[in-house]
């Protein structure tokens, strides 16, 4: 069984919006929820702006899995977590205990608030978000399933991130996640999202991120 994780290039990376606007298309969540985005860190002593891709980091050892009372969030065999609908309450412990802040509760407000929509289709069941319930990226497991990458990496222009299957040696992500390391690695979570930070600013990033992470805006 595969195990699948992402490595982000920092370097490569130029804040172009691209993942998160193709995520919010594929998925169409609802107004205010991001399951993809990218924050600005600027660090004035280097002259350096570094965007970081930010989402779910879909851990080995998830703390939002060990704090929902309800075993709605679980891991796949493949290492992806996901939010059994019909479990989540709605409480919201998943959100408190994660520790990247990505879990988010899906609010009432839509897009559309009929059921004519200026859309081509009717939403598929990835498409479908229950206000109240628990919700954050899901990797696009339904993408993976058919044999697709994540829709944030497929579109990804400058090619700053890398999927695959983190135990096959032969797979390109094998030697990069290996030149890579997770965002607040002491919280002990181990995610399978990583990055590959600019020289000599590891730390300057994680402390930012942690800190108060700014997300760019769209215009």
């Amino acid at each position: 069984m595969a195990r699948y994780g992402i490595v982000v290039d920092l370097d490569r990376c130029v804040g172009c919006m691209t993942c998160v606007i193709n995520c919010k298309e594929e998925n169409r969540t609802r107004p205010g929820v991001w399951w993809n985005q990218v924050l600005q860190v600027e660090n004035e002593e280097k002259g350096r702006i570094v965007y970081v891709r930010y989402a779910c980091m879909h851990c080995e050892d998830p703390p939002c899995v060990k704090a929902c009372p309800n075993d709605a969030i679980f891991r796949r065999a493949d290492g992806i977590v996901l939010v059994n609908k019909e479990k989540c309450a709605g409480i919201g412990e998943c959100v408190k205990a994660c520790p990247y802040d990505v879990v988010v509760l899906t609010p009432e407000k839509e897009y559309f608030a009929s059921d004519e929509t200026s859309l081509d289709t009717g939403p598929a069941p990835h498409q479908v978000h229950r206000p109240g319930k628990a919700s954050m990226c899901t990797l696009c497991f339904h993408r993976i399933d058919e044999g697709l990458q994540p829709v944030c990496v497929a579109g990804c222009p400058s090619r700053a991130m890398t999927f695959g299957d983190l135990d096959d040696p032969e797979d390109p992500i094998r030697e990069k996640s290996e030149q890579s390391a997770p965002l607040q690695a002491a919280v002990g979570s181990i995610p399978k999202v990583t990055y590959a930070f600019p020289q000599d600013l590891q730390g300057f990033v994680e402390e930012e991120v942690a800190k108060e992470p700014r997300m760019i805006k769209l215009l």
